[in-house]
């Protein structure tokens, strides 16, 4: 060989072997290919538990929203269940009698008598109040000229415990059932506020 041929730190001539592992050793690349797909597992697992957390994370912020939204239907439903058990109450009282229309026909005679100059007042009541409201009347000795001076009439289309006043000067109508649609209104009303 000539001194042309050779450059300087290349070998002619040297075959180079893979190197073979010792009996019982493992092989390095393949130890290198497992630690690469452990750790992409590991990055994937990494990635998986931040979007999980993330999620996690908004689900949370949203959950005061959403049990504020559920509370708002859960106080919904609540006011129409309590009106409507009191609707079903009131009816109930209201079909047997329970609610005495007295203390409303005490109220038109005191007002409407006094107000009217012909004492022209007309008291309806519905045919199965007039004679218990008639009783009653006798309980209240400082009405007795009002009473004297009003009329009253049975009238089927005056609901139970309802009372219809006329004078000359106008018409009153009380019906405990509108009275009551009143206060459900109302009850909504302050509900939604």
């Amino acid at each position: 060989m000539t001194s042309a041929n050779k450059s300087p730190g290349v070998l002619v001539g040297l075959r180079m072997h893979p190197r073979r592992p010792a009996p019982g050793t493992p092989d390095v690349a393949r130890q290198l290919l497992d630690l690469k797909v452990r750790e992409q597992a590991r990055l994937a697992a990494e990635a998986s538990l931040r979007d999980l957390c993330a999620t996690a994370d908004a689900m949370v912020r949203e959950l005061p929203t959403q049990v504020e939204a559920r509370l708002e239907q859960v106080a919904h439903i609540s006011v129409e269940l309590g009106l409507a058990i009191a609707r079903e109450i009131v009816g109930a009282a209201l079909d047997k009698g329970f609610v005495d229309p007295t203390p409303t026909v005490v109220r038109c005679l005191r007002d409407c008598v006094h107000g009217s100059s012909n004492a022209d007042l007309v008291v309806r009541l519905n045919p199965h109040d007039l004679a218990g409201v008639q009783e009653r009347l006798a309980a209240h000795p400082e009405l007795q000229a009002e009473i004297a001076r009003a009329r009253f009439v049975a009238d089927a289309t005056v609901a139970r415990g309802g009372v219809c006043a006329e004078t000359g000067a106008g018409r009153l109508l009380y019906d405990p059932m509108d009275a009551l649609a009143r206060v459900c209104e109302e009850v909504r009303r302050e509900a939604t506020q």
